[in-house]
């Protein structure tokens, strides 16, 4: 059986002409780590007791949130990180100095990845906004450094209709930070 993939994700250098190698980089079937299988026992409420959820975050933690973040709980970690890889070379062999990058879902996970893994040159000014992604359970193993440069930002962006607004313990992290705005979309 098939597992529809829905943590889908992209990575959008902002202001970079569509022309430009890789200005843009989707990832359509994140990969999961081996022998994973949707399981019913791995979205009960028990199974996330780790995340310390307050009680109405806990009424409001459908099934389907339990799925979702049961998802990200299980990404391949070799997958990530050779996609952090990817972005890092892409930013270090920019022409820009000013990097603005936008990225969702799965896509915050590797910009997180890239900043944290040091690599990302000194003489760049890049500033990562983000959105859909539970900060709360990005993988530990990938804050390998904070980021030295000042001038490396993370800012997530949190719209009025995202699955992750009522729970503030997802989008939380004591270890990331960044500034939050939040913001209502227009119809």
């Amino acid at each position: 059986m098939t597992k529809p993939v829905i943590i889908k994700g992209k990575i959008q250098f902002v202001g970079f002409s569509t022309t430009e190698k890789n200005s843009l980089m989707k990832y359509n079937e994140p990969t999961f780590q081996d022998g994973f299988k949707e399981n019913l026992t791995d979205t009960m409420m028990s199974s996330f007791e780790n995340l310390k959820l307050t009680n109405k975050e806990k009424k409001h933690l459908s099934r389907s949130h339990r799925k979702l973040l049961n998802y990200y709980r299980h990404l391949n970690l070799f997958t990530l990180n050779s996609d952090a890889k990817k972005l890092v070379h892409e930013i270090n062999h920019s022409k820009q100095s000013h990097i603005l990058i936008e990225a969702n879902h799965y896509g915050a996970y590797v910009c997180l990845a890239a900043l944290f893994s040091g690599k990302l040159s000194d003489e760049k000014t890049v500033e990562f906004i983000l959105e859909k992604a539970p900060l709360a359970l990005f993988p530990k193993a990938f804050i390998k450094t904070e980021p030295k440069n000042k001038n490396h930002k993370v800012v997530f962006r949190l719209a009025e209709d995202c699955w992750l607004t009522p729970f503030s313990s997802l989008y939380n992290n004591q270890r990331i930070k960044c500034s939050l705005k939040s913001f209502k979309k227009s119809a």
